[in-house]
């Protein structure tokens, strides 16, 4: 029978077990270190991150809030010079009843003494 592929016969060969566990251990200090940068990587850029979204976050909502009071103080003005002007009609209504009022008194016809 002719086969295609070569044959091989595996090859016994005895392996020192202590050369290999300590590469082992290396291989795996390797990983773990790869994997404490990593994790440091993330937890430092996941701080930074929120550190600075935080400080956003402050700096939008005190412009909104300045937004909002200035708004605020806008209407409110509005409002008071609005009741001024009410005011000082009322004021000019009330003088001219009262000078009205002296015209009339003025030009009633003097009593018989």
């Amino acid at each position: 029978m002719t086969n295609a592929y070569p044959q091989f016969t595996a090859a016994t060969v005895q392996l020192n077990a202590l050369p290999y566990q300590d590469a082992f251990v290396k291989i795996a200090n390797v990983y773990a270190d790869s994997t404490r940068a990593s994790m440091e990587q993330l937890w430092i850029s996941s701080s930074k991150i929120i550190m600075e979204e935080t400080i956003k976050a402050f700096i939008t909502a005190s412009q909104s809030c300045a937004e909002a009071l200035t708004r605020n103080a806008v209407s409110v003005q509005q409002q008071s010079f609005g009741r001024l002007i009410s005011a000082n009609q009322k004021a000019v209504e009330i003088m001219g009843q009262n000078f009205a009022d002296a015209m009339a008194a003025g030009w009633k016809p003097a009593r018989a003494r």
